[in-house]
């Protein structure tokens, strides 16, 4: 293996670790949907490796919660947890890392800002659908319970990774 691809699987490793470590900053709320900074992780993944190697650290966070350990919020892990009722939000940061590696590629900022904000968009849409199949509520009701309380926080949450990401590359570059 080459030193750029040893270098590579090595970030996608950090950035697995990383996303699992800021899934532990967790808050419980009444709504069964913990506050985390997750997608803080997902993100800064995206902007700091490109869509490829972020979605394979995702899909790597993703198994290995999947499996039992615990790097899912609250210290929970399993394939439950990914089939419950907040679940959705895990499968949501699939597509948000992509959407988020496709903003860091991307010059025009106004392109840039969309597809940051539509990886928030993404990420809740998948989450409130499946809320909607486990929980059997409807959906506004999923959407007020699951989505809108978690929102202006996401969307803060993307643009400080954009930012830490900015900063961030310059240190992974040299």
């Amino acid at each position: 293996m080459r030193k750029d691809g040893i270098k590579r699987l090595s970030l996608c490793a950090i950035f697995t670790a990383f996303i699992a470590a800021s899934a532990w900053v967790s808050i419980p709320t009444p709504l069964g949907i913990n506050l985390t900074m997750q997608l803080f992780g997902v993100c800064l993944a995206a902007f700091c490796l490109g869509v490829k190697a972020a979605l394979a650290s995702v899909a790597a966070y993703i198994a290995i919660g999947a499996v039992g350990l615990p790097v899912f919020s609250s210290f929970s892990g399993g394939a439950g947890v990914l089939f419950g009722a907040s679940g959705g939000f895990l499968w949501g940061f699939l597509a948000a890392a992509a959407l988020c590696g496709l903003a860091a590629k991307v010059k025009n900022r106004a392109v840039k800002i969309l597809l940051c904000v539509s990886s928030v968009a993404v990420c809740h849409l998948i989450g409130v659908i499946q809320y909607c199949l486990v929980s059997g509520v409807g959906l506004w009701a999923a959407i007020i319970s699951a989505s809108l309380p978690f929102l202006i926080k996401d969307f803060i949450i993307v643009f400080l990774a954009a930012l830490t990401a900015k900063k961030l590359n310059k240190v992974l570059k040299g």
